[in-house]
């Protein structure tokens, strides 16, 4: 794109934020304060300019950009301000009235216009096309020790009788304000960024256009240049960034394109950053036709593992394999049952709460007690139809009493494993521990008629073999209590089977983790399956992205890049959780350990307000009622933006805040373009190789 200013030499960089300054002038200031400021405008002039859409840019100065040497001290700056509607003039009631008797004096030929002038006379015609414009000031451009532009965020003062007078910029001028990043703001960013593992900050990467308003026939006609919209990958690294807004305005195509973004730049220096999105619906591990028949998973190859709580075919299996995480199935099942009529039966009530979680091996007696619940677990598994891995065997601590006795009751005979242990097959493990429960109480009734302590078989210490703990585990595998009684036992757990797989192999979050230390896109597609999974496993690798960054943290040691995307975060980041409690950790700790925050959700007045309060980065599109748009305008200058916010459903049609920049800005984001971003990657991956030869 060429500038107007090719071939003049100004000596004062601030005229390059005016651009066109003989077209791009509509007005002039008549009132300020230090929070907005009131420009006099002409239809002339607007329609010079593609007009001057509601929260379009301008700028103010007092500098003349004929000479723009001849500024004092005090004229050399640039006010940045945003139309936020009329302004009235002290003429506008005389307007109105003359209007008003013109249009009663109308002949039955002047019903329809004839002319721009439409009757009036040139003079009045002119004075007719003056009006008001009522303006927030964003903050002032000047030139600082270094010669640099610079932006601060207010006005540091202004004169009763202004001589500003305000130009629209629009082309390069309009790009190098909404690009405008202080150079201080530079300098933190590549600390960022060689902090993160950079070799230097990564480059701006291009999210859309600016636009204004809804119609946009003028401001991005034919004949004006689109002006870019630049975002930089550091922001989001170690930051928190919200995406809100209704269904289908374009949420999920600014995340894909913020993961492409991040991505892209880790691939450029080499760097590897871990990205994981949980995916509510399945818009970012399938493709779809907004993804021109692609996806994220498209894109980037083997980069990108997906996850699935059903079989799928390229899809590793999100559920936990029972049999072998006993702590985590029971915890899972202990909640997915927590409305069971039959919860509040004893035996099965002390199952559930029993926990599984394996003690330290020095405490060889707890340790060992451990051991055979799980076994008990795992037949009671087998028991409730849980089909088992190929292969199992079901592995316990051998007591020579208890096997003497079972081999003695024609039970079934395990087979020695090492030094004191002993397995067998899951249906011998339930005959087995069913023929051990009764006689284990056969026997206790033998202790009670022979007036001894009732204690059952008992182990080296002389302790009982079968504790109270593990009773209930064989009392729910046998279906009946102490008594004899029948009770719901097993049973209550054959409708939690959807969430095991007898495939995994393997602590799926460790494996979760593992990927996203090395790198990878992780998409955790939960909209298949069963829907508690959503929150309990969710939270599960959270914590664990959590737990895992601290402790690199804590040991002086630098963590893995981590950047969390979750979509309709309204369903996983409840508004009343407690601040101690995973998510809220996250947004407001996470930053410390490197593990960056992206939440979507089409209703912000429900997420956690420490959530909120901690967000550096803000992708808004449509939100549709008061109560959303007044939580929203607590937050930097989205209240301007309020009833736009509220009209507006165009898709990908943005309102963006981010950390490099101290004012909101008004988008078109960009299309997520698989074929685009593809062959970027082989222009990066071949640029690298290059370098490595």
């Amino acid at each position: 794109m060429s500038s107007v200013f090719d071939n003049v030499v100004l000596p004062n960089k601030l005229m390059l934020l005016l651009g066109d300054f003989d077209t791009n002038h509509v007005g002039y200031v008549f009132g300020i304060d230090f929070q907005r400021a009131t420009v006099l405008t002409n239809d002339n002039w607007k329609a010079r300019v593609a007009g001057i859409p509601h929260n379009s840019f301008l700028v103010a100065t007092a500098i003349n950009p004929q000479s723009p040497a001849t500024a004092t001290a005090f004229d050399n700056e640039l006010v940045l301000l945003r139309v936020l509607g009329p302004a009235r003039l002290p003429s506008d009631s005389e307007m109105v009235q003359t209007r008003i008797e013109h249009n009663q004096r109308r002949e039955a030929h002047e019903r329809y216009p004839s002319s721009e002038a439409d009757g009036f006379d040139p003079m009045t015609q002119s004075e007719l096309q003056y009006a008001g414009l009522e303006c927030r000031i964003l903050g002032t451009f000047f030139l600082d020790d270094d010669g640099e532009i610079r932006l601060g965020s207010d006005v540091e003062n202004y004169f009763a009788s202004t001589r500003l007078r305000v130009y629209k910029p629009r082309a390069e001028a309009l790009e190098k304000i909404v690009n405008h990043i202080n150079a201080d703001r530079r300098r933190t960013m590549l600390a960022d960024a060689l902090a993160a593992g950079f070799k230097s900050a990564p480059s701006s990467i291009p999210i859309g256009t600016v636009r204004y308003t809804s119609t946009s026939r003028l401001h991005r006609g034919k004949d004006e240049p689109k002006v870019p919209v630049l975002i930089q990958p550091s922001d989001f690294l170690a930051r928190r960034t919200a995406v809100l807004g209704m269904t289908r305005t374009g949420k999920s195509n600014t995340v894909k394109t913020t993961v492409a973004s991040v991505a892209t730049a880790g691939r450029r220096d080499g760097i590897k950053i871990g990205q994981i999105i949980f995916d509510i619906n399945g818009e970012y591990s399938n493709a779809n036709h907004q993804d021109d028949g692609s996806s994220i998973a498209a894109v980037f190859g083997d980069d990108c593992i997906r996850y699935r709580a059903i079989e799928t075919d390229g899809f590793l299996d999100l559920r936990t394999n029972f049999y072998e995480q006993p702590a985590e199935a029971l915890n899972l099942i202990s909640k997915l049952l927590v409305n069971d009529p039959f919860r509040n039966q004893t035996d099965l009530q002390q199952f559930l709460d029993s926990g599984l979680e394996e003690p330290e091996a020095t405490d060889m007696s707890n340790h060992k007690r451990w051991q055979q619940r799980v076994a008990v677990f795992q037949a009671i598994l087998f028991a409730a139809g849980f089909p088992a891995p190929t292969g199992l065997v079901v592995k316990f601590p051998a007591n020579k009493d208890v096997l003497e006795a079972v081999k003695n009751a024609d039970g079934p005979t395990p087979t020695p494993v090492g030094k004191g242990s002993c397995s067998l097959s899951p249906q011998q493990a339930v005959d087995f521990f069913t023929t051990v429960r009764s006689l284990n109480y056969e026997l206790r009734e033998q202790q009670k008629a022979d007036n001894k302590p009732q204690k059952g078989f008992t182990n080296s210490s002389g302790n009982a073999w079968v504790d109270p703990m593990m009773e209930s585990y064989l009392n729910v595998l046998a279906r009946a209590n102490a008594t004899g009684t029948s009770i719901r036992g097993f049973r209550a757990l054959i409708g939690t089977k959807e969430y095991h797989s007898p495939k995994r192999q393997g602590d799926v979050v460790k494996e979760v983790v593992g990927h996203l230390w090395a790198g990878k896109i992780v998409i955790l597609d939960l909209s298949a399956g069963p829907v508690e999974v959503r929150s309990v496993l969710s939270k599960r690798i959270a914590q664990q992205i959590f737990d895992t960054s601290f402790r690199e943290y804590n040991s002086g040691r630098t963590p893995q890049n981590i950047v969390i995307y979750v979509e309709e975060a309204h369903n996983l980041i409840g508004k009343k959780e407690e601040l101690t409690t995973t998510w809220p950790r996250i947004a407001k700790e996470g930053a410390k350990a490197k593990i960056a925050f992206v939440y979507a959700t089409q209703e912000p007045s429900s997420i956690h307000p420490n959530i909120l309060a901690n967000t550096e980065n803000w992708f808004v599109t449509h939100l549709n009622n008061d109560d959303e748009l007044k939580a929203l305008a607590k937050f930097y200058d989205f209240g301007d933006f309020s009833a736009s916010l509220k009209s507006a459903q165009d898709v990908g049609f943005a309102r963006i805040k981010t950390l490099s920049s101290p004012f909101v800005v008004p988008v078109q984001i960009d299309r997520f373009t698989p074929a685009e971003l593809k062959k970027q990657l082989a222009e990066i991956d071949a640029a690298n190789a290059v370098k490595a030869s």
